[in-house]
C-alpha cells in the first residue's frame, strides 16, 4: 500500500518553496470551510483533515490557507501511481493519493521486497519532489496498516510470521469499520486494542455493532482479508458537495441548491 504523506498540502509546498516547512492548510475558505489536508507542520498544532476551518485557523492561525487545486494534485497522482506500475499491471488505485499493489509475482525475500519499497519511495520522491509511505503485508489490510505505521515518508514490511506482534498492539480505531460510534460502544466492553477486540467472542461483537459490523470486526482482528487487488472498479456511485456559508430555508431555496450539486456529481461523473 503507497500512501502520499499529506498529499494536498505537500504539493503545495513543492510548488510554492516559499511554503515549505511552514503550516498549511488545504480546504475551503469560507465561515463553513472544511480542511482537507493540514500539513504536517499544522498538524503539530492539532489542525488535521475534516476540521472545520475555523477551528483549524484557530489552532494553528499562522498556517496559510490554499484553496484546493485538484489539477494539480491529478497531475502529481499520475506520476505517483506510474511508479508503481512499472513494477507491476495489478495496481488499485483507491483515491487520489493512495493505491494497493500486488507483488505476489515477484520472487525474492521479505529483504528483497522491503529493498524494492525504498527504491519506489525513492523513485516517487524523485519525480514529485513528495514523500510517499509504503507498507508490505500478506493483505489489503496488513499493507495499510503498516503504511500507517510508516508515516511519514517510510517503509515498514509484515512478515506473516510476525503479523500478531504489529496488529495486536495497534489502538482498536486503526482498523478499517472501526469509527467514533463504534470506537465508543467497544470501549464499554474494555475493548481498546487490537488484542482486546480478538479476545471478544463473535456474539458479543455481533449484539453490539450488528451482524455485518460484528463480523467485520471479528475477522479484522484476526488480520484475515481474501480482498484482492482490483485493476477495473466499477463506479456505483458519484456525489459532489458544497457547503453554504448560510443555512437554506424552503423548499425553494433547498431545490435550487440541490439543482447546482447535481451538475456537478454529473460532470465529476462523466469526466
Amino acid at each position: 500500500h503507497l500512501d502520499a504523506d499529506a498529499f494536498f498540502a505537500s504539493v503545495e509546498q513543492h510548488q510554492r518553496p516559499s511554503l515549505r516547512g511552514r503550516p498549511v492548510l488545504v480546504g475551503g475558505v469560507g465561515p463553513r470551510g472544511v480542511v482537507a489536508t493540514a500539513s504536517y507542520e499544522a498538524r503539530a498544532f492539532g489542525a488535521r483533515s475534516a476540521m472545520p476551518m475555523e477551528q483549524a485557523r484557530r489552532l494553528c492561525p499562522t498556517a496559510t490557507v490554499v484553496v484546493p487545486r485538484f489539477l494539480a494534485y491529478s497531475a502529481y497522482s499520475v506520476q505517483i501511481m506510474a511508479v508503481l506500475r512499472e513494477v507491476t499491471d495489478q495496481v488499485e488505485a483507491i483515491s487520489i493519493d493512495e493505491a494497493f499493489a500486488e507483488l505476489d509475482h515477484l520472487s525474492g525475500s521479505s529483504a528483497d521486497l522491503e529493498a524494492l519499497a525504498h527504491e519506489l519511495r525513492a523513485r516517487a520522491h524523485a519525480r514529485t519532489g513528495l514523500s510517499v509511505s509504503l507498507g508490505l503485508g500478506r493483505s489489503k489490510l496488513v499493507a495499510k496498516l503498516a503504511s500507517e505505521a510508516a508515516k511519514p515518508g517510510g517503509v515498514r514490511v509484515v512478515d506473516p510470521a510476525d503479523e500478531d506482534e504489529f496488529l495486536l498492539a495497534l489502538p482498536v480505531r486503526a482498523l478499517w469499520g472501526v469509527g467514533p460510534v463504534s470506537a465508543a460502544r467497544l470501549d464499554q466492553l474494555g475493548v481498546r486494542t487490537v488484542e482486546d477486540l480478538r479476545n471478544q467472542p463473535l456474539d458479543t461483537l455481533v449484539m453490539t455493532a450488528g451482524e455485518a459490523a460484528g463480523a467485520n470486526l471479528y475477522r479484522v482482528a484476526r488480520g484475515w482479508d481474501d480482498r484482492p487487488v482490483t485493476t477495473v472498479r466499477e463506479r456505483k456511485s458519484a456525489g459532489a458537495e458544497h457547503p453554504f456559508d448560510d443555512d437554506l430555508h424552503g423548499r425553494t431555496a433547498i431545490a435550487t441548491a440541490l439543482d447546482a450539486v447535481q451538475v456537478n456529481a454529473y460532470r465529476a461523473t462523466n469526466s
